[in-house]
């Protein structure tokens, strides 16, 4: 739920308070790449949905949550809903996704952290344009 707070707020450098620094992000499922580690995981959500993008307001709820804890790592998998307003160049349109966090933890010094999340989208409605920033 973290996450999704930082997101919609867009104060995208707070997600050090849910993954690690050496975190991997497979997002093959909506744009074809694995960011691997947390300083290209925040300039890639940056480029997507910050200033300059063509994504405006943006709310993302999670549920139905599955979570296995062993000691110092967990595992846990929740489905998620995501609706972004299209802005700039993609001004009147949404991107609406459904689908669902994959991932591993740790317990670090400083609480539970994301390790290694895959992300899927099982459906999606209207343009994903709107999270992709259009390069000159």
């Amino acid at each position: 739920t973290r996450y999704c707070d930082i997101i919609d707020q867009k104060i995208f450098d707070r997600l050090t308070e849910v993954f690690t620094d050496d975190c991997i992000g497979d997002y093959r499922s909506t744009n074809g790449k694995v960011q691997d580690g947390l300083a290209p995981l925040i300039a890639h959500v940056t480029r997507g949905m910050g200033p300059g993008s063509d994504c405006g307001a943006t709310h993302h709820n999670v549920c139905n949550f599955r979570a296995s804890v062993d000691g110092d790592t967990a595992t846990s998998k929740a489905h998620f809903y995501a609706v972004h307003e299209g802005i700039n160049h993609c001004a009147g349109e949404r991107y609406t996704c459904w689908g669902e966090y994959d991932d591993e933890w740790t317990r670090t010094a400083q609480g539970w952290r994301v390790c290694r999340r895959t992300y899927r989208n099982f459906l999606i409605d209207g343009t994903v344009d709107v999270v992709r920033k259009v390069r000159g």
